[in-house]
């Protein structure tokens, strides 16, 4: 009779957007990482324009976050004005998750991005610059230095 404890993996998901240049460097950092201590967690790597966040899943990385107060920060243009050649026009923030669902599924490219997320320990980031990656592993054990 084997005595093995029963060792699940962490999944960690990287929310990512292949033409992204900060997606590829944080992806290539988690890679790397993998290579170096292989079976340290499971990558989930979600191209968030071909299978959108759910409103459960966008809920929790807000809570993650810890942005339940200030929605517009998992937005691009969170100062909530966009530039079309010299004229700024002023768009709608997210008052609840429901609308930031709404915006983020017709402006998929609003979302904030890469985001790191720890779907077992609660926590997130949004990995701009792509090297917050490193200290955020380091942040919940998973890499020593």
């Amino acid at each position: 009779m084997s005595f093995r404890l029963n060792m699940v993996q962490p999944i960690l998901t990287l929310i990512y957007n292949p033409a992204c240049n900060k997606c590829n460097k944080a992806l290539s950092i988690l890679h790397k990482t993998l290579e170096q201590q292989p079976g340290i967690f499971n990558l989930d790597v979600l191209d968030y324009q071909k299978t959108p966040l759910t409103r459960d899943q966008l809920r929790n990385i807000v809570q993650y976050l810890n942005i339940e107060n200030d929605l517009s920060k998992i937005l691009r243009n969170e100062d909530g004005t966009v530039k079309e050649g010299d004229a700024t026009t002023k768009i709608e923030q997210p008052k609840s998750i429901q609308e930031l669902t709404n915006i983020i599924k017709e402006q998929p490219i609003r979302l904030q991005r890469p985001i790191l997320v720890d779907w077992d320990k609660g926590k997130a980031i949004i990995a701009r610059p792509a090297e917050k990656v490193d200290g955020f592993l380091k942040e919940l054990g998973y890499t020593k230095e």
